[in-house]
């Protein structure tokens, strides 16, 4: 465990004591909360970045491969709260363009690939809901 040093002025420290308060436990929980403040942080900086990501990749689907109908079943995700989706692959090309974008292996044509909701792939619907609606 690490060691800090901490000058406080000597009468702020003699009120505290003599309220009972525990000078170092209160640094300690100050610091934990700190640090829980910092992760959270990270971790919608990092949520921010999977979907702008994942943004970026719908959009390139929808332009790029997608057909109508495809593109039209996609859209339809990002106008309703979803926990899991699924698609059949030989019937809409989204599973495809995911696999490639996460760096998994193509599913099975005929087998239902699942869908969670994860930032990235929250970003990559919203993507490409956001080209069907520019047209």
């Amino acid at each position: 465990m690490s060691k800090i040093i901490l000058t406080i002025d000597r009468d702020l420290q003699m009120d505290l004591t003599n309220a009972g308060l525990d000078i170092e436990r209160i640094c300690r929980t100050a610091l934990e909360a700190e640090a829980v403040h910092v992760r959270s942080k990270q971790a919608e900086a990092d949520d921010h970045v999977l979907y702008q990501r994942g943004f970026a990749a719908g959009a390139e689907w929808a332009v790029d491969r997608a057909s109508s109908s495809d593109l039209h079943e996609i859209a339809e995700w990002s106008k309703i709260r979803w926990r899991q989706f699924s698609l059949v692959p030989v019937q809409n090309s989204f599973a495809y363009a995911y696999c490639v974008a996460v760096q998994l292996d193509y599913p099975r044509r005929q087998e239902t690939f699942f869908f969670n909701n994860d930032s990235f792939t929250r970003g990559m619907v919203d993507g490409a809901a956001a080209i069907l609606s520019q047209t």
